[in-house]
């Protein structure tokens, strides 16, 4: 329409120069045209006005033949369709950015306002299930999840996913394993669905499938070597606990005992070089009066890997053999003539052996190296003992600005008895 109007401007505007500028008014022209016996006579002027007109009406039929097609009205309504779904598609935008604000009911809402969009499909109900666990609406979620598993069969396995997931952070672990078996044939591999159910197999304390898992962690890059490692020593450390005071505690001490010997003896040698795992082994053993085990094990691995939380250990535990022990820790002392918390250890190892000067010389060799409060508190206790009160206050005041732990209970030299009146 603003097509034909600017034509018929343009036509108007021409035959206005026209007229100015030549000698058309006086002289319009003269034109005949003769076919047999017909003639058609006119002027110039009154040609050109009609063709102009002609040609107008040409445009105006064509225009309003357009009008009429039925396809017009088809790409029109398109138009008009696409329209409409960008103003309806800013509520999905609107629901998404509130999500990242955390705006979970303001999330909710209008993401489900936006769920019929055109091109919305399961985003907008996973994002939606996802703001009412957040709202801790168990019902709403779930009825997220599952409409996306009705209406959107390929998007199954993700719902899937995420309705294990929100049940793991629900702390309904068994239900969670539910849910991943449930899909897990159909998610081969996926290194997020074996993330969480590494973390599911933890929650259920279900050491032998978690050790079955690790494999596939490692093949699909769901934990890094270190990570496996870390996660085979947590496994062998719960099977240690499991037959000292867990699952197995109903054994005798004679049985829980061999049972812990045996695990220790097939561990990998990395396991029995671990000072933690070897800790935890000396620990559990000498709950069932195997105070050797414990010292071997603790010998062994301070042989291969020098640890200072296993050498104070050594001295704290009492794990028979005292005079045995204060020889091979002396041995050591060769090797690290400065340890401060080797130092400690021996004078303990004396205490043991009520070695009363030697212990205090260890101690004070101690303190030279490094000051430390368990070795004053040693030392205040001994002196007090020893009945040299000046210095073992020193000592004490010492040992309280430092810490409040209870020292362990060791020999001490027996009280001087008062003299009589």
């Amino acid at each position: 329409m603003i097509r034909l109007f600017l034509y018929s401007l343009a036509a108007i505007a021409a035959a206005l120069l026209v007229i100015v500028f030549t000698d058309f008014p006086t002289d319009p022209g003269y034109l005949l045209l003769a076919f047999g016996d017909y003639t058609f006579e006119t002027s110039l002027l009154a040609l050109a006005l009609a063709a102009a007109v002609i040609y107008l009406l040409y445009r105006l039929l064509r225009m309003l033949l357009g009008w009429a097609n039925p396809w017009q009205w088809t790409r029109a309504g398109k138009r008009v369709g696409t329209l409409l779904s960008a103003r309806r598609q800013s509520k999905t935008e609107q629901g998404m950015l509130a999500l990242f604000r955390g705006n979970w009911q303001s999330a909710y809402n209008l993401l489900m306002q936006g769920r019929g969009e055109r091109g919305s499909g399961p985003a907008n109900h996973l994002f939606a299930a996802y703001a009412a666990h957040k709202l801790g609406q168990r019902e709403l979620w779930e009825s997220c999840i599952e409409t996306v598993e009705q209406r959107y069969p390929r998007a199954r396995s993700t719902a899937g996913i995420l309705r294990a997931q929100l049940l793991h952070r629900d702390k309904r672990p068994e239900q969670a394993l539910k849910a991943i078996n449930g899909i897990r044939k159909t998610v081969l591999n996926d290194a997020a669905l074996l993330g969480l159910l590494q973390q599911v197999y933890i929650d259920l304390e279900n050491w032998d499938e978690l050790e079955k898992l690790l494999p596939a962690l490692e093949k699909n890059e769901a934990a890094d070597q270190d990570e496996v490692l870390r996660l085979r020593r947590h496994i062998f450390a719960q099977r240690l606990h499991a037959l000292a005071v867990g699952r197995d505690s109903s054994l005798d001490r004679e049985t829980s005992l061999a049972s812990l010997r045996q695990l220790w003896k097939k561990a990998p040698g990395e396991y029995r070089r671990s000072p933690y795992l070897t800790s935890l082994f000396a620990k559990y053993t000498l709950r069932q009066d195997g105070g050797g085990d414990a010292a071997a094990a603790i010998e062994q691995t301070l042989g291969a890997e020098w640890d200072q939380n296993l050498v104070a250990l050594y001295g704290t535990l009492p794990l028979g053999d005292d005079a045995r022990r204060l020889n091979i820790a002396e041995q050591w002392l060769e090797n690290h003539p400065k340890d401060a918390e080797l130092l400690l250890t021996l004078g303990r190892l004396c205490l043991r052996n009520e070695l009363w000067g030697k212990a205090r010389e260890y101690f004070q060799q101690s303190l030279a190296a490094k000051p430390a409060a368990a070795t004053h508190g040693e030392l205040s206790r001994l002196l007090e003992n020893l009945n040299d009160p000046t210095p073992a206050r020193h000592h004490l005041n010492q040992y309280r600005k430092l810490t409040r732990e209870p020292l362990p209970d060791l020999p001490q030299p027996p009280l001087p008895s008062p003299n009589p009146d």
